[in-house]
């Protein structure tokens, strides 16, 4: 009601001096206008008394600045809040329709209550994800539960939802691990959530592994420049957790600015064991000296291992080709009988490495890089 007032109110201002505008432009003789009457010597008929467009437009200031002063009382003024006891009883009617609608197997109306549990806010949350947990138990491993799909299931986690999510990943003692790692997985798709900052801000207090793992593989997706701090922060508190940490440093990886690599390097700079060489890998996928594919591992008794590959070497060339891809590089050693020594040079920090290496296989991991 009260938006509809204001509506009305700023239409009526709007009208009143677009209406003076028209008037005072539409009074106004133009020059072709001065010209054509100039030709006629017949005075024009006077038709109707004559109007004062300056006050007019005065008198429309008047009362647009009047208006103007009840439309800001109108949007300062505060509805009065909630009665909490209304509330809890709201709340207290709407679970005890729970067991009743389970029974019936109506999952819409159990989603129906769940997102109006979640609108009511903190005092309606545990019962809404009451009804969440209901829906997970009885889903289990297959893909139907009260006459619904996954599909229409995930289509309700917006809304009166999205508020719930948040408080979720913010209060992680009330909320289950699999409720916050769902929340993580909803967030990233509501479109009108900036779930970054949300995600960022849940890292950094978020204990349990699963739901950590699932904030840092979607922080990875929707990291930009302006996050190079967070993700760096985010990484420091969860170094001791690979599945963790690494997507969040293929990131800063992926984002490929100065400020992600010096954030790579102040990370390198006092990381310990495992972060460590995952941050060395990091910095020369992020900057590398050359083209071709970085080594990432070598296999157990391969040929890399006894011709002396390392980790971080960057294979530019193989049998005088150019590598321009790891696919490229795959189907060019296979082409290769095994008997055949074939000609590799290796990048190894700017230096270039010549070796040989039978064909058919080399027995690395890598990835393909360039500057």
């Amino acid at each position: 009601m009260k938006t509809a007032l204001i509506g009305l109110l700023l239409g009526l201002a709007a009208g009143l001096a677009g209406g003076v505008w028209w008037e005072r432009h539409r009074s106004a003789p133009t020059a072709d206008a001065q010209a054509a009457s100039a030709e006629h010597e017949a005075p024009l008929e006077p038709m109707g008394p004559v109007r004062d467009p300056e006050a007019e437009l005065a008198a429309a200031k008047d009362a647009i600045r009047s208006l103007s002063s009840e439309v800001a009382v109108l949007k300062g003024a505060q509805a009065a809040p909630p009665d909490p006891a209304s509330v809890a009883a709201t709340v207290a009617d709407l679970r005890a329709r729970i067991p009743e609608l389970v029974e019936k197997k109506d999952g819409l109306g159990l989603l129906a209550l769940m997102k109006e549990l979640a609108g009511l806010g903190p005092e309606g949350y545990r019962d809404a994800m009451d009804i969440a947990e209901i829906f997970r138990k009885e889903f289990g491993n297959g893909n139907e539960a009260f006459g619904l799909d996954k599909v229409q299931f995930n289509k309700a986690w917006s809304g009166t939802m999205v508020p719930l999510m948040t408080w979720a990943l913010a209060n992680a003692a009330d909320a289950s691990p699999w409720f916050r790692a769902k929340s993580v997985h909803m967030l990233y798709w509501v479109s009108d959530v900036d779930a970054a900052p949300i995600f960022v801000e849940a890292m950094a207090k978020e204990q349990d592994p699963n739901v950590a793992q699932a904030l840092a593989g979607y922080l990875a997706r929707l990291a930009k420049p302006e996050m190079v701090g967070d993700l760096e922060a985010a990484i420091r508190q969860n170094e001791k957790r690979a599945q963790t940490f690494q997507p969040m440093v293929q990131a800063l990886v992926d984002l490929h600015t100065p400020e992600s690599l010096s954030a790579l390097r102040n990370l390198q700079a006092s990381a310990p064991g495992p972060l460590a060489a995952a941050l060395e890998l990091a910095v020369i996928e992020h900057s590398p000296p050359a083209p071709g594919v970085m080594v990432t591992g070598t296999q157990p008794k391969s040929q890399a291992q006894k011709v002396g590959l390392q980790k971080g070497d960057i294979i530019v060339s193989y049998d005088g080709m150019e590598v321009k891809s790891l696919d490229q590089l795959r189907k060019a050693v296979q082409a290769k009988p095994d008997k055949d020594l074939v000609p590799v040079m290796v990048n190894r920090g700017g230096t270039l490495v010549p070796v040989q290496i039978n064909g058919s296989w080399i027995g690395i991991d890598g990835k393909y890089v360039k500057p």
